[in-house]
């Protein structure tokens, strides 16, 4: 969305970060319910990071302001490149014999603090950081990191986006056209998500975020 808002809607870049935050928000919040209903939501691991996600968010958002757009178009570049890489790494979990609740806590308010961070620097939800960091780092099955990913999201950009707001990065008009289809977009993903397979999804992430990483670099350096 961030990049489809600054290279293709030519929102400047931190505006588009705080419109963006509210989609997430309205997103992630329709879909994570879909996800729960089916059991794909651990809500311990949910609460925990999401909640030292706020804290990150606030931060992040504070230090947005005296940022400049090219370094946070840089640190948006790292981020997805760090993701692309851990998709990479091959992960053998199965959503079947997993225990909800049974995770590293002192690693999941780590990686809630610099995810959070991250939603308040760029406005992004951290969907596509958040699930290979859950899988590898917390030891979570693909498909319930997925789920339970939209809730972290949910609770951390609550925080963020009041920041967001304070800051003057939020633009409801634009707010209201991005989020009209975001509902429908948000529950048919969550249809689409359980009837695919696990590979498939890893794939669909892998080849989005690798255009994305191309497409930003791109205009970001030259």
């Amino acid at each position: 969305m961030l990049p489809l808002l600054t290279f293709i809607g030519g929102v400047p870049l931190k505006l588009a970060t705080g419109t963006d935050l509210v989609h997430v928000l309205i997103a992630s919040a329709t879909a994570m319910l879909s996800h729960y209903r089916r059991g794909m939501v651990d809500l311990k691991a949910g609460v925990t990071v999401g909640m030292a996600g706020v804290a990150g968010g606030l931060m992040g958002s504070l230090l947005s302001v005296s940022l400049s757009t090219r370094s946070l178009q840089l640190i948006y570049l790292f981020v997805v490149g760090l993701a692309i890489i851990l998709l990479f790494i091959p992960q053998k979990l199965d959503d079947q014999t997993y225990q909800k609740g049974n995770f590293n806590q002192a690693a999941g308010m780590v990686m809630g603090l610099g995810v959070g961070s991250l939603a308040g620097l760029l406005g992004i939800g951290g969907g596509f950081i958040i699930i290979p960091l859950m899988t590898h780092l917390l030891k979570i099955p693909l498909r319930v990191a997925i789920g339970t990913s939209l809730l972290i999201i949910m609770i951390s950009s609550i925080g963020t986006l009041a920041a967001k707001f304070g800051v003057g990065h939020v633009h409801l008009f634009i707010t209201l056209l991005v989020i009209s289809g975001s509902v429908v977009g948000a529950l048919v993903g969550a249809y689409v998500s359980r009837k695919t397979r696990v590979k498939s999804l890893r794939l669909i992430l892998l080849s989005l975020l690798s255009l994305i990483f191309i497409t930003v670099g791109y205009k970001t350096l030259f």
